[in-house]
């Protein structure tokens, strides 16, 4: 999350702009954005600068310049309010148009700065909305049951269950010994069947998608659940396309056995298939 700006000269009455995103020019919106735009005493509006529009409403300079905005981020009640306008926003235009998402907190300081950067990176947005028209993000997430499947793996590997069965015969030193050769073994099956999996059912998605990539993989507390996860992928896809789901659908009941699920999550503006170097997330 960052704040960025334009020159210090050209707010009026220190309201700046709010960007959310960029959309082709010509973008008709039917009044499904009114009511969720950051700052609530400000509707989101349709700012034209030749062949691009910016999804952006007035804000308070002193709400979110960036001296009072880094302390504001460290308030969770209204950091989770204003994020959540701002997927709002994208959300609502990703139903009717291929959008550019930008980060949250970008901000200019005045109208002219924001149709300035427009201007200037033109041939830069105009690319990137080439290449996600008529495309979505979708989010794959698969968890492990890490028992469950440790224990299917053990079923099948003769050097792991000989050292469990002399693990369970010893006793003392020696039986504590033995339950952390086991487990040292058993880390490290999970972490090459980890590896392969994702690879495999990666692969396997990619066929399906215009894009993908990996994401680093979130804790059990971040990501709200008890099993372990194994893989964290983001997929630009089209909007009309089926066989992703259905290959989804089919690394599920591949992988049951083995206390590994999938989760789908989206449609999302293409967050993770747009360089950073044109000011989005």
């Amino acid at each position: 999350m960052s704040s960025s700006a334009g020159a210090p000269a050209g707010a009026q009455n220190g309201s700046g702009w709010y960007l959310y995103g960029v959309v082709a020019a010509g973008y008709s919106p039917t009044g499904f954005l009114s009511g969720v735009s950051v700052d609530p005493a400000h509707e989101v509006e349709f700012l034209t600068e030749g062949s691009l529009t910016a999804l952006a409403s007035r804000v308070s300079l002193a709400e979110f310049d960036e001296p009072s905005l880094l302390e504001r981020l460290n308030d969770p009640a209204w950091l989770e309010q204003k994020i959540r306008a701002h997927e709002q926003v994208l959300e609502r235009a990703l139903g009717s148009t291929s959008v550019v998402p930008f980060r949250f907190c970008t901000v200019y300081r005045s109208e002219a700065e924001l149709r300035r950067f427009l201007g200037e990176r033109s041939e830069e947005l105009e690319g990137v909305l080439r290449r996600v028209e008529g495309k979505v993000e979708l989010g794959v997430k698969a968890f492990v049951d890490r028992d469950r499947l440790a224990l299917t793996l053990a079923a099948g590997d003769d050097a792991l269950r000989e050292i469990e069965s002399r693990a369970a015969a010893a006793e003392g030193g020696r039986a504590y010994l033995e339950r952390r050769r086991a487990e040292r073994l058993v880390s490290q099956e999970l972490e090459r069947f980890a590896a392969e999996a994702v690879g495999a059912c990666h692969a396997r998605l990619l066929a399906v998608a215009e894009e993908g990539t990996l994401g680093p993989r979130q804790s059990a507390e971040l990501a709200g659940r008890s099993d372990q996860m194994l893989m964290n992928g983001a997929y630009l896809v089209r909007a009309d396309e089926r066989r992703f789901e259905e290959a989804v659908e089919d690394l599920r009941r591949e992988y049951a056995h083995l206390g590994v699920g999938f989760e789908i999550t989206g449609p999302w503006p293409p967050y993770n298939f747009v360089p950073r170097e044109v000011g989005v997330s």
